[in-house]
């Protein structure tokens, strides 16, 4: 009998000893469950792994347009077959975002800068740091031809450079009374790809695209453009018909997060390879 007791009071210990063990155990992983969860909370609610694009959300981007686009660029970002690749589509002033920059463009997936049809060209310091921020983050920046060249009432910048930093893919030179980027040129001519360079980007935004327009037949594109110097990664150029001249058309900046991409011509005028833009861009 004795024997029994004493084995019924081991087998007990052994039990207790068990649940001891679960219990601390359990005591260990719930806080850590909990941390868990509230990373992955923070996670969603600021979208910091993601360069402002929400993990797990459905398909297209979130597009905020500041400036004013040629009528041919605005029919593009409103065609209702892009409608997958555009979820959101905002228009705005420089003015309208002047106050916290910051805060009002972080919740944007792709923000691009077009003031075409503005013979104002200025954008503030203020929202132009805050677009380098947001690009350095990891947001998509798309600008196109000589958009936010300067600032209000500063006659000593022009160019890019004093106001985005580095992001911008071009330099606007000083030659001769004119800078480059304030000589607009007007091109009758034809937009080719750039295949000498293995660049992926190069191949996914002109992917299927040899030139533009894609057939002889079909004439020239007449668009204005810039003699400005590519300092990314030239993905097309547009050639002018009669001097057979050459100009980047398309360049993009090679960056350790985020992306930019420059037009140098109407990105209205070629649907097809805006469209390959933001695919790549997502």
């Amino acid at each position: 009998m004795a024997e029994e007791e004493s084995f019924d009071t081991e087998e007990f210990s052994e039990k207790k000893k068990s649940s001891s063990n679960l219990k601390l155990k359990l005591e260990t992983i719930i806080p850590i469950i909990v941390i868990i969860g509230v990373i992955l909370l923070i996670v969603f609610k600021t979208n910091v792994l993601s360069g402002g694009i929400p993990l797990f959300e459905g398909k297209g981007a979130a597009v905020l347009v500041i400036g004013s686009p040629s009528p041919e660029f605005v029919r593009v970002l409103n065609d209702a077959e892009n409608k997958d690749l555009i979820k959101s589509l905002r228009f705005v002033t420089v003015d309208s975002i002047q106050q916290n920059p910051k805060e009002r463009i972080k919740q944007y997936d792709i923000i691009i800068l077009d003031q075409s049809l503005s013979s104002d060209k200025t954008i503030t310091r203020t929202v132009g740091e805050a677009i380098k921020s947001y690009v350095q983050s990891g947001g998509k920046f798309i600008l196109v031809l000589n958009s936010g060249i300067e600032r209000p009432g500063d006659a000593s910048v022009i160019g890019w450079k004093a106001t985005f930093g580095d992001i911008i893919p071009v330099s606007c030179d000083p030659t001769y009374s004119v800078p480059s980027c304030k000589n607009t040129l007007r091109v009758n001519g034809v937009i080719y790809a750039s295949r000498s360079d293995s660049k992926q980007s190069g191949y996914k935004i002109m992917y299927g695209i040899e030139r533009v327009p894609a057939l002889e037949a079909a004439g020239l594109i007449q668009t204005e453009t810039y003699a400005v110097n590519p300092t990314g990664t030239e993905i097309a150029y547009l050639q002018d018909a009669r001097s057979g001249i050459t100009y980047p058309a398309i360049v993009e900046q090679p960056l350790l997060l985020g992306k930019v991409i420059y037009f140098n011509y109407n990105p209205g005028l070629s649907e097809a390879v805006f469209v390959n833009t933001l695919k790549y861009l997502k």
